[in-house]
């Protein structure tokens, strides 16, 4: 059974503004679109550079990486970018098996993610 997808939003006015998800529970076929919409809402109101908190996430199924592709797509349409922050242990191999560590800039500090954009 699937744990209810939450996320909370946070942003980070420093030298390039970040718009920080926090996400946990599951991240499967029943909870992506809650992601996705809440990503495209936020890109609509004009978010540029979003770090995705993971660290709380569970479990994460090829619809969660499939929303991950799309807000990735959608911010460098913006001329922005999707960075990710400390994955869970489950998530994290699921990222490194499927090769997405390669297409993902992760990261395991807050502080060095901030950074890097």
């Amino acid at each position: 059974m699937s744990n209810e997808l939450r996320i909370a939003v946070s942003e980070e006015k420093g030298d390039t503004p970040v718009t920080i998800l926090y996400v946990s529970g599951d991240l499967d076929s029943k909870t992506y679109g809650d992601l996705e919409t809440k990503a495209g809402d936020l890109i609509a109101a004009g978010a540029k550079n979003i770090l995705l908190d993971l660290h709380e996430v569970h479990f994460m199924g090829s619809a969660g990486l499939r929303a991950m592709h799309a807000m990735a797509g959608k911010l460098k349409d913006a001329g922005g970018q999707l960075k990710l922050l400390n994955p869970s242990d489950p998530v994290a191999r699921v990222l490194k098996t499927l090769g997405f560590d390669k297409f993902f800039d992760i990261h395991a500090t807050r502080d060095a993610a901030l950074k890097s954009f």
